[in-house]
C-alpha cells in the first residue's frame, strides 16, 4: 500500500470527504423498499466553505461503489490527491464503517489529518477520540470552525473541535457551535457530486434528479426521541430571497426535485407561505416534499393550499403512536384528533401524507401497539412506515434509558437500527423483543393490505402515474408471512 510522504500532503489543497456505504444499515432490514439514497448535504455545504478557503473539495460516497471492492476508489483519490484532510461524517449505525474508512486512511497517508463530525459523534466526544483514527471531532454545525481550521487558526482557539492534546487528553473548547445567520453562509455545491448517479425510485420521487435542501435550522419543540445536538434547539430560518435564490441556482444545476431537510419547515407558518410564493412567482421548474417531516400542529388549509400550488406533492408527519399517553410521555405535544384533522387537511389539498410509527416505547404495551395499529388503518394515509424504538445517542430518551439502567454496558453501534429489534442496545423494561417485533411485522401486513388502502393507492398511483412502480414495490416487499391476528 503506496504511503504519500509529508511533504506532499503539507504542500497540497485538497480536502476528501467521505460517505460510508449506507446500503450497509439496511442488510437485515426486511423493509427495504422504501430506503433511498441522496447526495450527503452536509458535505455539499462543506464543499463551498472549503472553496472559499483555498481548498479543492472532492466527495467520495462509498454507498455508490463496488460492494466486493470497497476500497479501490478510495485509494485510487487518496493516491492521486494525497489531501491533507479527510472529512467523514456518520450515524450512530454507521460509526464502526466511519472506523474502518479512518483506519484504513491513516495506513495510507499517516500525515493526513482524519476529521469527523455528525450527530453520533457530536454526542459522544470522548468516546470517538478513543480512536487514536480520530484526530479531530467537530461539534454540531461545522462551518464556522471548519472554516476557521482550515484557515489555520490553532485547533485549541476554535469553538466546536476537539481533540487530544500531546499528554492524550481530550480537549474541547465548547461542546458546540450554533451559526447565527443562515445567509451568511454560500449555497451548497452539489457540483462535487454525479447527480445522475442518485436516481430514486418513484415510490420515493416524482422526479430525478433530487437533492436535500434545507430552508432553516433547529427545532424548538420538546420531542424526548431526536438529538438535537447537531443544529440545536433554536429556530434559525434563512431568509426567503436567500431560500428562492438558492432553489434557482440549484434547478440550474438540472436539479428537478427538493427533499426539504428541515427539522421544522412549517414551524413558521407564514414564512412557508412566503417561501410557496416565491416558488410560485419563479415558476420553478421542481416538485418537492417535506420527506424530514413537518408537525401535525404547524399546518394549515391555507399553507397547504399554497405548497401544493408550489409543486409540493407530499408531506411526512411523525405520527409514532395512536396512543395519547405515549404520546404525551413523549413530549409530542399533539392530540390525535390534530393527527387526524391534519391529514384530512392535507389530502383535501391533493398532498399526499406519509406517516411515520414507532413501536416498543418504555410505556407501550401490546394494547397501546394494536391501538397504534388500528389509528394507522383509520387514517387515509398514502403512505406509513413503522419502526422500533430506538434511544439514539444526544437524544433526551437516551439519558433516561441510561438513568434507568436499561442500557446495555457495551454495545456494537451497528446495532443502533431502528428498523431492527435493539436486543444488543437495551432491554424493555416489560415487553420481549419478539413481541414488539410481532407487532411491527403485523403493522406492515394490517396496514398495507387493509382494503380501504388498497382502493385508494389505486386510485392515487392511476392518478399520479405511479401505478407500474407502485406495483413491483409491492411485489418487492416482504410481508413477513401470515397474519398473526
Amino acid at each position: 500500500m503506496p504511503i504519500a510522504k509529508k511533504a506532499d500532503i503539507a504542500m497540497n489543497r485538497n480536502i476528501l470527504f467521505i460517505v460510508p456505504d449506507e446500503r450497509k444499515v439496511y442488510e437485515s432490514v426486511h423493509v427495504k423498499v422504501g430506503a433511498f439514497h441522496l447526495p450527503s448535504l452536509a458535505f455539499a455545504v462543506l464543499a463551498s466553505l472549503a472553496r472559499q478557503c483555498g481548498y479543492t473539495p472532492t466527495v467520495i460516497d462509498l454507498t455508490l461503489g463496488n460492494v466486493n471492492q470497497p476500497w479501490s476508489q478510495l485509494d485510487e483519490s487518496l493516491e492521486s490527491l494525497k489531501p491533507a484532510c479527510i472529512g467523514i461524517t456518520c450515524t450512530s449505525a454507521t460509526f464502526y464503517l466511519a472506523i474502518e474508512i479512518a483506519q484504513h486512511v491513516k495506513a495510507f497517508l499517516p500525515d493526513a489529518k482524519v476529521l469527523i463530525g455528525g450527530p453520533h459523534v457530536s454526542s459522544l466526544v470522548e468516546e470517538t477520540l478513543r480512536h487514536e483514527c480520530f484526530d479531530f471531532v467537530f461539534i454540531g454545525e461545522a462551518e464556522l470552525s471548519l472554516m476557521k481550521f482550515l484557515q489555520g487558526l490553532p485547533p485549541e482557539s476554535i469553538d466546536g473541535v476537539a481533540f487530544r492534546d500531546k499528554g492524550g487528553n481530550v480537549q474541547i473548547r465548547k461542546s458546540a457551535c450554533y451559526l447565527k445567520n443562515l445567509d451568511d453562509y454560500p449555497v451548497p455545491d452539489y457540483s462535487v457530486y454525479d447527480l445522475s448517479k442518485y436516481r430514486i425510485s418513484r415510490l420515493q420521487a416524482r422526479r430525478n434528479p433530487v437533492v436535500w435542501i434545507e430552508t432553516s435550522r433547529g427545532c424548538p419543540f420538546d420531542c424526548q426521541i431526536c438529538n438535537k445536538i447537531v443544529h440545536g434547539q433554536t429556530f434559525r430560518p434563512k431568509s426567503v430571497n436567500r431560500v428562492i435564490s438558492e432553489m434557482k441556482q440549484l434547478a440550474d444545476l438540472g436539479v428537478r426535485e427538493f427533499h426539504i431537510a428541515d427539522d421544522g419547515f412549517t414551524s413558521d407558518m407564514k414564512r412557508a407561505e412566503a417561501i410557496c410564493d416565491g416558488m410560485i412567482e419563479a415558476k420553478l421548474p421542481v416538485t418537492w416534499s417535506c420527506v424530514n417531516g413537518i408537525r401535525v400542529d404547524r399546518v394549515s388549509q391555507a399553507l397547504l393550499q399554497k405548497m401544493r400550488a408550489a409543486g409540493c406533492y407530499r408531506i411526512s408527519f411523525g405520527i409514532e403512536s395512536g396512543n395519547q399517553k405515549v404520546l404525551d410521555n413523549l413530549g409530542k405535544r399533539i392530540k390525535l384528533e390534530q393527527i387526524e384533522s391534519a391529514i384530512l387537511l392535507a389530502r383535501k389539498e391533493g398532498i399526499e401524507v406519509f406517516g411515520f410509527f414507532i413501536f416498543g416505547f418504555i410505556d407501550d404495551t401490546e394494547k397501546t401497539m394494536q391501538e397504534t395499529i388500528d389509528f394507522a388503518r383509520r387514517l387515509p394515509l398514502d403512505l406509513a412506515k413503522a419502526s422500533i424504538m430506538m434511544p439514539f445517542p444526544g437524544s433526551p430518551l437516551f439519558e433516561k434509558y441510561s438513568r434507568m439502567n436499561l442500557l446495555y454496558p457495551t454495545v456494537d453501534y451497528r446495532a443502533y437500527n431502528a428498523y431492527v429489534p435493539p436486543h444488543l442496545v437495551y432491554r424493555h423494561p416489560s415487553l420481549d423483543w419478539d413481541v414488539v417485533s410481532s407487532f411491527q411485522r403485523k403493522f406492515y401486513r394490517r396496514f398495507y393490505f387493509n382494503p380501504r388502502y388498497l382502493s385508494r393507492r389505486l386510485v392515487t398511483s392511476i392518478r399520479t402515474g405511479t401505478f407500474l412502480s407502485d406495483l413491483v414495490s409491492f411485489m418487492t416487499m416482504h410481508w413477513y408471512g401470515k397474519d398473526e391476528s
